[in-house]
C-alpha cells in the first residue's frame, strides 16, 4: 500500500515511467503481527515494554510462569541446562552490569550536529577505509542468523515456552531478525526483545526468589509462499538532450523498515529527500540533459539489499560473475541517502578520487547550509553497495547524526516524531541540486576500476 501511495505520489509530480518495478522472488514469506503482550502479573502489574523478534513464530496461546534466568550461549550450555527448559520462560542472560557497552550513550548527548572538527578530518581522511568492496560489506550476515535460527530450533525442541532477549539499545526496543530469507522459521521458538530497564528489572525479581509471575502472548501468520514477488518504486524526469537522455543519474533511500517502529528515520526521511528532491526538479520545469531516476528500494534491511542489489543485476551486471549489461555504460552515477533524519554534510566518494573536485564543486553554494564536506571514505550497510559492486560511480552522503545510532536505528522510537523537517529541506535542496548538475554535465562521472569477479 505504501510503495503504490508513493508511484502515485511520484507521478502527480509530473515524473514520467512511475511504476512498482519487480526485482525478483523474495526467499522468504511475509510476517504479519496480529497482537501481542508480555505483562507481570505478580508481585505486582506492570506493562513490560517488549517486542517480538522480526518472524518470530506465535505462542501457543497464553504462556504464563516464573522466569529463569539463563545464559544460553551455545549448545554445552543448552545441555546443562535443559532439565529447567520444559514450558519455560526464559530470560536470556543476566541484568547488564552499570558500566557495559550498551550503556555508552548514557553520558553522552542523545542527539548531536557533527563537529567542524570532525568534518575537517573526515575531509583530510587518505585511505577510505573499509569496506572496500560488495563482499566485504556483506561480511557473512545470513549465516549468522542462520546459526542463530538453528539455535533457537533447539530451544524449541528442548521445550522452551519463549525467549526474552535485552534490547542492544539503552532507550528504545532494537529488535533482531529471525529470517535468513531463505529458512523456515516456524521451527523457531518465539521470542520478545525487551526494553532494557524492564529487561534488567525481570532479571533482578527473578533472582532475588519470592513470587513472579509473567504472562505472554503473540498472534502472529505468515503470508503464502505465493506472495513472494518484490517490488522498487521508480520514476525518471527523461532527459532532454538528444544525444544524452539515454544515460542515467540516480538518487533514492531504501522503502522498508523494521517491525517496532514505523521507519521514519530508516528509512522514510531519505525516502522523502529524494522524492521531495524530484519533485523540486519538476516544480521549477528543470530539463537536465541527462534522464534523472528516483528510485525507492524495497528489502534493504537485514544487510542483502535485495531491492537495489535485484535492480542492479536486471539493468547494469552481477557483481559474483562481473558480467555487465548494456544499461552499465549509460548510468553516470547513484546517489543514496540513509543515515536518519539529520542534514547532509557532505558526501563519502568510495574511494573515487577523480570525482572530488566535481562533487566539491557541486556543494560549494550549499557551504552556508553546512553540506560542503567531500571524504573519500567508504561507507557500507546501505543501497550505493550493489552499485559499487559492479563498479558504477554511487556515493552516500554525510549526514548529521542527530540521535539516529542513539536511540532511534532499528528501534521502537523511530516514529515520526524523530524527524526533524528543516533538515530533510535541506537534504532535499542539496540533493535535488547535485543530481541536477551531475545530469548536466558534459561527461558522465569519472568510475574506479571495475572490481573483479568473485573469487579472482
Amino acid at each position: 500500500e505504501a510503495a503504490e501511495w508513493a508511484r502515485r505520489e511520484l507521478a502527480s509530480y509530473g515524473l514520467a515511467n512511475a511504476a512498482l518495478e519487480p526485482w525478483g522472488a523474495r526467499r522468504g514469506r511475509g510476517w504479519v503481527v496480529d497482537s501481542y503482550s508480555v505483562e507481570l502479573t505478580e508481585p505486582r502489574y506492570a506493562r513490560i515494554v517488549a517486542s517480538p523478534r522480526a518472524w518470530s513464530p506465535p505462542t501457543a496461546g497464553v504462556v504464563r510462569g516464573r522466569p529463569v534466568v539463563l545464559e544460553l550461549r551455545d549448545s554445552a550450555d543448552l545441555d546443562r541446562h535443559r532439565g529447567e527448559l520444559r514450558g519455560a520462560i526464559v530470560l536470556a542472560g543476566p541484568a547488564a552490569p552499570r558500566d557495559t557497552a550498551h550503556q555508552r550513550w548514557r553520558f553522552q548527548p542523545p542527539a548531536r550536529r557533527r563537529t567542524p572538527a570532525e568534518l575537517d578530518s573526515m575531509a583530510r581522511l587518505a585511505d577510505p577505509g573499509a569496506p572496500r568492496d560488495y563482499w566485504e560489506d556483506a561480511g557473512g550476515y545470513t549465516g549468522r542468523v542462520r546459526a542463530r535460527l538453528r539455535f533457537a530450533a533447539r530451544l524449541r525442541e528442548a521445550g522452551v515456552a519463549a525467549l526474552l532477549e535485552p534490547s542492544r539499545n539503552e532507550y528504545g526496543v532494537q529488535v533482531s531478525s529471525y529470517q535468513a530469507y531463505d529458512t523456515d522459521v516456524s521451527g523457531a521458538v518465539p521470542a520478545f526483545v525487551v526494553a532494557r530497564p524492564d529487561y534488567d528489572r525481570l532479571v533482578r525479581l527473578a533472582e532475588r526468589g519470592g513470587p513472579m509471575t509473567v504472562e505472554l502472548s503473540l498472534r502472529a501468520h505468515y503470508l503464502p509462499a505465493s506472495d513472494s514477488t518484490g517490488y522498487n518504486v521508480v520514476a525518471e524526469l527523461p532527459g532532454s538532450d538528444p544525444a544524452l537522455r539515454d544515460e542515467v543519474v540516480m538518487l533514492g533511500g531504501h522503502f522498508d523498515s523494521w517491525n517496532p517502529g514505523t521507519g521514519a528515520t530508516d528509512n522514510a526521511a531519505g525516502v522523502a529527500a529524494a522524492m521531495e528532491a524530484v519533485r523540486i526538479l519538476a516544480a521549477v520545469g528543470a530539463r537536465p540533459r541527462r534522464t534523472v531516476r528516483v528510485a525507492l528500494w524495497d528489502g534493504e534491511e537485514h544487510e542483502d539489499y535485495f531491492g537495489s542489489l535485484g535492480y542492479v543485476r536486471r539493468h547494469f551486471g552481477d557483481p559474483e560473475t562481473m558480467r555487465l549489461l548494456p544499461e552499465h555504460a549509460r548510468l553516470s552515477a547513484y546517489f543514496n541517502l540513509d543515515d536518519g533524519t539529520g542534514r547532509i554534510r557532505g558526501v563519502q566518494l568510495q574511494g573515487n578520487a577523480a570525482a572530488r573536485p566535481i562533487l566539491a564543486a557541486f556543494l560549494a553554494p550549499f557551504a552556508d547550509l553546512g553540506a560542503a564536506t567531500v571524504s573519500i571514505a567508504n561507507s557500507g550497510s546501505t543501497d550505493h553497495v550493489p552499485f559499487r559492486g559492479v563498479g558504477l560511480p554511487a556515493f552516500n552522503f554525510i549526514q548529521d547524526p542527530i540521535d539516529y545510532e542513539s536511540r532511534t536505528h532499528h528501534t521502537s522510537l523511530d516514529v515520526a516524531s524523530a524527524l526533524l523537517e528543516e533538515d530533510l529541506r535541506q537534504a532535499a535542496v542539496v540533493l535535488a541540486s547535485v543530481v541536477y548538475h551531475t545530469a548536466n554535465r558534459a561527461e558522465r562521472m569519472p568510475r574506479t576500476e571495475l572490481p573483479k569477479p568473485r573469487g579472482h
